[in-house]
């Protein structure tokens, strides 16, 4: 009898506990999280989920931890991972005494925001979380990206300004754990230039892996057509800090030329190696990103680079000198927005603009300097820029406050 009691309450224990996790997982997948993975402990919860609803990285965690806060399955103490493309990011932690004072009203969001602890190192909570099955997956489904393109360049002398305006959906498709495919098409909307600019053609079709390694190592290999007239492979490494105040990387590219001359696609053999190594300090008071880099450019040319960048919430702002083939360049660079703060919840197909449009402008473009192909790097996805992606704990925890303190 003894026995039968036992295996009872066990169950009951069981059910309980799954009853408590399918709760929260539920009020995330509610949010559009995707990937959420929900563990539930003795002295807490740990969880993992990834946003693709809200821009920005701060914005969809704050009504995440909100959630939280006010769902009574959830007790003690808390841990967060962020997702992106199923690789981890970041871990925020709120110890149980903040969210027993937070639901006694003895301190305010704000309060709680403050004492987050946000770190990159994920290896603890993501031990705990293998195993668990993940909610609303988000492999096979695909979203068809919309990508404005402005070019702006003065290298003629019958012409002030050459300029380029096209349009350039992208469909991107997640595939399994950090893997995702980009195929894109640039349709020409008005230019005064000739060549390619005039046809149809692709932009970049590219399948990318990316891993996390341990100990804070991201790694990301891409195969296909980047911009910048290339095609090829490329390896990405680089290693942060828990604190992400200091960061190195290194990144090198084997790539041919692939042209679109006459409606003709033409492209050459993988042939001109290209690399370059970096080290990014973060300051956190001002929100500071300053980059210093060393490179092998795209046709040969060796030079270095500095950056200094301006995190304002969701705009970036920054300068950068560069030095290569004996010539000194410099200018500025910014990324902004697009509408809208929180997009539709992931469908089959989703339909949407980029999270931000960027631009970067020269001081010395001229014919001269243009002719020698000075200082030519690539990308090897079209949302690369400088405020997609930024996990760094100290401007997360900023903007989350700044978040909390205007939140009624």
């Amino acid at each position: 009898m003894k026995i039968y009691h036992i295996l009872c309450l066990l169950l009951l224990g069981n059910l309980f506990c799954w009853k408590g996790n399918a709760t929260v997982e539920d009020g995330l997948v509610s949010l559009g999280m995707e990937n959420v993975k929900v563990v539930a402990q003795a002295d807490g919860v740990c969880i993992a989920y990834e946003d693709n609803v809200y821009r920005g990285t701060y914005r969809g965690l704050f009504d995440v931890i909100r959630t939280l806060l006010n769902d009574p399955d959830v007790e003690g103490d808390i841990r967060l991972v962020v997702l992106e493309d199923r690789i981890p990011q970041i871990t925020v932690s709120l110890g149980r005494e903040a969210l027993v004072a937070y639901r006694q009203e003895e301190v305010s969001l704000a309060a709680v925001m403050k004492g987050l602890a946000i770190s990159y190192d994920t290896d603890e909570v993501m031990k705990i979380l293998k195993g668990a099955k993940a909610v609303n997956r988000s492999a096979g489904k695909v979203e068809l990206v919309l990508y404005p393109q402005v070019k702006l360049q003065n290298s003629w002398l019958d012409k002030i300004y050459g300029t380029v305006l096209n349009i350039a959906p992208a469909v991107e498709v997640g595939l399994w754990k950090g893997a995702s495919f980009t195929g894109q098409v640039i349709f020409p909307v008005w230019n005064n230039l000739v060549g390619e600019m005039d046809y149809i053609r692709a932009g970049m079709l590219v399948l990318r892996q990316e891993i996390r390694l341990p100990k804070n190592i991201f790694a990301a290999l891409s195969v296909g057509n980047f911009n910048q007239n290339r095609i090829g492979v490329d390896l990405d490494l680089l290693y942060r800090t828990n604190s992400d105040r200091w960061a190195f990387g290194l990144t090198g590219g084997l790539t041919g030329s692939s042209t679109f001359y006459g409606g003709k696609w033409e492209v050459t053999q993988w042939k001109r190696v290209s690399g370059t190594a970096l080290i990014r300090y973060n300051e956190p008071y001002y929100n500071l990103q300053f980059d210093l880099s060393v490179h092998r450019y795209i046709y040969g040319d060796y030079g270095v680079r500095g950056d200094c960048s301006r995190h304002f919430g969701e705009v970036t702002v920054g300068l950068f000198a560069m030095y290569s083939g004996g010539e000194a360049n410099g200018g500025f660079h910014f990324a902004i927005p697009l509408p809208r703060k929180k997009r539709s919840k992931h469908k089959a197909v989703r339909v949407r603009l980029p999270e931000y449009f960027d631009w970067q402008y020269e001081a010395q473009s001229g014919p001269w300097y243009t002719s020698r192909k000075l200082g030519r790097s690539y990308k090897t996805r079209p949302d690369e820029n400088r405020s997609r992606g930024y996990y760094n704990p100290d401007f997360i925890k900023d903007n989350l406050v700044g978040l909390a303190e205007r939140f009624k």
